[in-house]
């Protein structure tokens, strides 16, 4: 019976015949991306739209090319494409905490601060030439004269005034502080009155001339405060006719000086600013002069203010700018301002320490980041989001700038034209889609990476082609049609089935590396097909010693796995143990015991909390399929547990049901099974076996225990039949198969399987709907039945 489902060795063995390699010729376009139409039409369309929200995000499993294909992509976009403008930060002469942004022509913002540097450079000479020379110096001395005069007639008028009335005006000095003061005379000698008093006191001055000469001297002092107001009057309308006198001769040729700047840079925003800046020059011609400091109150040097800090420049006819950022914190993403310390210790931000992040410098073009990496950061996603919404950057200080002791800016928002692409993992564009309402409107491309493409003559073309730009670009050795081949099985086998190929390149890049090593350890000067055999076997060596300890359990009898004579209830079941970079397969023992009850189905996992989601789903569908199949005219009455011995961990997925199935039926039925076969397999409520993953990992793993206890020639493995195309089986498995000394069955349904484990026929129900009494079924049926009127009776 069970010659009708093995396999021949035919149909096991998978191979590339380096002879048909020969025969495919090798593409004219070696550098196209291969195997991902779909993704690279998305690429072009989402890289060429630049309307609001056509950002894309680029998904697929690690090694499929992602950022190859976006680089090669971005490389060839056409380069009338680029950025059209500069971006620079100048001062805002009158809101010097909002530094002013401007917008430039494209490649022009270098020229406007050269071209400020140097009018600054000559104004420190010319300022200083106009305000030297003699017509200047002429006007003002005039000027000045001319106050002069007249302040010293009024002060002469009152000081004979003084005089005439017995007075005189005396510097006086209180706490260092200087200031004009009158006293009176006597014999032409100045005096207070304090010395009045006593003359008062010893009959030499009368109380009515004492008293005359203090009336004078109040009124003498209203008299002189009002003189002095009208001097500093006097002296503040000199000082504003000195600034516009200086303002008369530097205006013109410093109007003459900025016109080339004026010509150059005609933009409404720009013009704007020279205007600003053209006044405040003259309202600070000291500072060029030299008269004051040139330092203000923040500790910035005055001529910091007239300087340009270029964010982005765009050279005229360049590609668009690509900016791959790696470490996308909210700081690098927008921007950031620089604190530091003078030499006073004073600290120090102005608009020439504002520097640009990554969406800035992106602008026009295309930003690249890992969303792994942008979730992370605290508040990234947040920003990046508002930004794409406003199409506006602000700069901020670094949040720990804030509390230290420096005059606060807030830069102008820095407008953007962005293309963000962000690179994914497998299905983050639809977590993403359904996690924030926000996502579909800023992202409305997905650039899906296939982790396979079809297993043909021009899929193997690309093949050996990448394999020989890969090693020439590495510096490897050459690599033989037989070692070509195979790569290609390689490929196959991470593909998981036999008609594809993986797109994963990188790993295929690290087998050929790994090769290169053991041919350079051999001795050879190619890469031949046992050597990328032998890579594979020291690549598995130096990962499976947990495969090697879990064998050595097993074998030493720790774990209990049988795999010789008849049980009932007891199937050896195939686990696949995933380290992400290595995965084995190794037997598990599952049972099952069944007594009469009305509790059903009971998985030991659940309940103590070792089983997964996808399990439990699978132990219901084993229900399901009980009742429909066998309890067609009387209750389902039993009391039945499942359980994985010797499995302290969670439990999950449904690859396990038809195995618990089996272990299900034969303690219901006590029917003896083989233990000399394992099985995996998926099923649905219909009875039918689903294929599983992990198909050719797990028969090795049975294998190499049956191989380490001996091959006794009746071993084998159950398997899905939907799972023939997914068979890469190592040499030594083919070769058993082909000797007759391991085999393995496909199977369709949980009748084929049983009749391969107990060589009993299944059997089909009859007219009646009972299964015939000799059956398999029918035995399951009998037992079950008699269950059920077992607690019939119990329960009257």
């Amino acid at each position: 019976m069970n010659d009708a489902y093995r396999l021949g060795p035919h149909e096991v063995a998978f191979a590339i015949d380096p002879e048909q390699l020969k025969a495919i010729p090798f593409p004219e376009d070696d550098e196209q991306i291969i195997g991902q139409p779909r993704a690279v039409k998305a690429l072009q369309m989402g890289t060429f739209i630049r309307a609001k929200g056509f950002n894309l995000v680029v998904s697929g499993i690690p090694g499929t090319g992602r950022h190859t294909a976006i680089r090669r992509i971005l490389e060839e976009l056409p380069p009338t494409k680029g950025p059209d403008r500069d971006i620079a930060f100048v001062y805002n002469f009158l809101r010097p905490e909002v530094p002013m942004v401007l917008y430039f022509p494209p490649g022009t913002a270098r020229r406007f601060k050269q071209l400020i540097h140097d009018l600054v450079e000559k104004l420190k000479v010319l300022i200083k030439a106009r305000l030297s020379s003699e017509v200047y110096k002429n006007r003002r001395d005039r000027l000045v004269s001319g106050i002069e005069k007249e302040e010293n007639h009024r002060l002469a008028e009152f000081e004979a005034q003084l005089a005439a009335q017995g007075f005189a005006a005396v510097r006086v000095e209180d706490e260092g502080v200087l200031s004009t003061d009158i006293v009176p005379l006597i014999d032409g000698e100045a005096a207070d009155f304090d010395q009045l008093q006593s003359m008062v006191a010893s009959g030499a001055l009368a109380e009515e001339e004492w008293e005359r000469r203090r009336e004078i001297y109040y009124r003498l002092m209203d008299e002189m405060r009002s003189i002095f107001s009208d001097l500093q009057l006097s002296r503040a309308a000199m000082e504003e006719e000195l600034a516009r006198l200086q303002a008369d001769t530097v205006r013109p040729p410093l109007h003459t000086e900025m016109g080339e700047l004026y010509r150059a840079f005609p933009q409404k925003q720009i013009r704007s600013y020279l205007e600003a800046l053209e006044q405040d020059i003259i309202d600070r011609l000291f500072v060029f002069t030299g008269e004051e400091p040139a330092e203000d109150a923040a500790g910035n040097r005055i001529f910091l203010r007239y300087g340009v800090n270029i964010l982005m420049e765009a050279g005229e006819g360049e590609t668009p700018p690509v900016i791959y950022e790696n470490n996308p914190t909210v700081q690098n993403l927008l921007g950031t301002i620089e604190f530091s310390m003078d030499m006073n210790g004073r600290g120090v931000m102005s608009f020439m320490s504002i520097r640009a992040g990554s969406l800035i410098r992106s602008s026009g073009g295309y930003l690249v980041i890992r969303l792994d990496d942008l979730l992370q950061e605290d508040g990234a996603w947040l920003q990046l989001k508002r930004v794409l919404q406003t199409e506006m950057v602000e700069i901020q200080p670094p949040q720990g700038m804030l509390g230290l002791p420096a005059p606060q800016i807030k830069p102008e928002a820095v407008s953007v034209d962005l293309k963000i692409i962000l690179v994914a993992d497998e299905g983050a564009y639809d977590i993403l889609y359904n996690a924030d309402s926000d996502f579909a409107k800023f992202f409305k491309i997905c650039a899906e990476f296939d982790s396979s493409m079809d297993l043909n003559p021009d899929g193997i073309a690309r093949y050996m082609s990448f394999m020989r730009r890969s090693l020439k670009n590495s510096g490897g050795p050459e690599i033989s049609w037989d070692g070509m081949a195979e790569i290609i099985a390689y490929g196959a086998y991470l593909a998981d089935q036999r008609d594809k190929l993986s797109t994963q390149f990188s790993l295929i890049s690290d087998l050929l590396a790994e090769a290169s090593y053991w041919a350079g350890k051999s001795g050879k000067r190619e890469i031949d097909g046992e050597t990328v055999q032998l890579a594979l076997r020291e690549r598995n060596y130096l990962f499976n010693l947990p495969e090697e300890k879990l064998e050595e359990l097993i074998l030493q009898g720790d774990i209990l796995i049988s795999i010789e004579g008849e049980e009932i209830g007891k199937v050896n079941g195939l686990a696949i143990h995933d380290r992400g970079y290595y995965a084995f397969g190794m037997p598990t023992l599952i049972t099952a015991r069944v007594a009469p009850g009305e509790e059903g189905l009971v998985n030991i996992e659940r309940e103590v909390g070792l089983s997964g989601e996808i399990h439990d789903k699978g132990i219901l569908i084993l229900d399901g399929y009980l009742r429909a199949r066998y309890a067609v005219d009387f209750p389902l009455a039993m009391y039945a547990t499942i359980c994985f011995e010797q499995s302290y961990s969670e439990i999950d997925g449904d690859s396990a049901s038809s195995t618990e199935m089996y272990a299900l039926l034969s303690a219901a039925g006590r029917l003896p099974l083989r233990q000399d076969i394992a099985v995996t397999g998926s099923m649905n409520q219909m009875g039918q076996i689903q294929p599983v993953g992990g198909i050719s990992e797990k028969i090795s793993g049975f294998f190499n225990i049956c191989k380490k206890r001996g091959l006794s020639g009746r071993q084998g493995v159950i398997i899905p039949d939907q799972n023939r195309k997914n068979l890469f089986l190592p040499p030594e498995i083919r070769d058993a198969v082909k000797d007759g000394r391991f085999h393995i069955y496909p199977v369709s349904t949980i009748d084929q399987g049983m009749e391969i484990l107990t060589g009993i026929p299944a059997g089909e129900p009859g007219r009646d709907g009972r299964f015939p009494p000799k059956s398999l079924n029918g035995r399951v049926e009998r037992e079950l039945r008699a269950m059920a009127l077992l607690v019939k009776q119990f329960n009257n």
